[in-house]
């Protein structure tokens, strides 16, 4: 069994929940909150999201990232990233948002580049086959290093957006 600890996961969390790209004092000026329950499916194949020290392998955790624009302006150029920490993989189509926004990934796409790129799903990656040649394959969720959404829209005054992802433990 694997301990996920709220801790560890919101102090990872911390620095890279959300950049601002157009509006530097704007984390200041949002309201924001991370949090996850266990999904669980019920006898009659409904989905609970149950909250849980623990998780076994095969299970998914469900994360909500909420953040509220406290001002009395709107919020231009907001971007909200997360990771999908060690020993999970990313649940592609568990992603969700409450505002228009662009959702994309984060993981090595390139041998030839040094670091991890930022593409829309579903992403392609460069890899070397056995033969040495460079080749395009899909990216595999278990590459997946993080996510992001690019708001689309101002984030209005006094509005909520809120995101979703779903990981499965490793």
């Amino acid at each position: 069994m694997f301990n996920y600890s709220p801790r560890s996961t919101r102090a990872a969390l911390a620095g890279i929940l959300l950049s601002c790209a157009a509006m530097p004092a704007a984390a200041e000026a949002l309201s924001s909150d991370f949090s996850f329950r266990v999904v669980e499916t019920g006898a009659d194949g409904a989905e609970r999201l149950v909250e849980r020290g623990s998780v076994r392998p095969g299970e998914v955790i469900h994360y909500q990232l909420r953040h509220e624009n406290m001002t009395d302006a709107d919020l231009s150029g907001l971007v909200i990233a997360a990771p999908v920490p060690n020993g999970v993989s990313l649940t592609i189509g568990g992603e969700t948002t409450s505002v228009p926004a662009l959702f994309e990934v984060q993981a090595d796409l390139d041998p030839d580049r040094a670091g991890r790129e930022w593409s829309t799903y579903p992403a392609m990656r460069k890899v070397y086959d056995a033969a040495g040649n460079l080749v395009e394959e899909p990216l595999p969720e278990a590459a997946i290093a993080a996510v992001r959404w690019t708001l689309l829209e101002p984030l209005e005054a006094g509005d909520v957006a809120l995101n979703t992802y779903r990981v499965r433990i490793d």
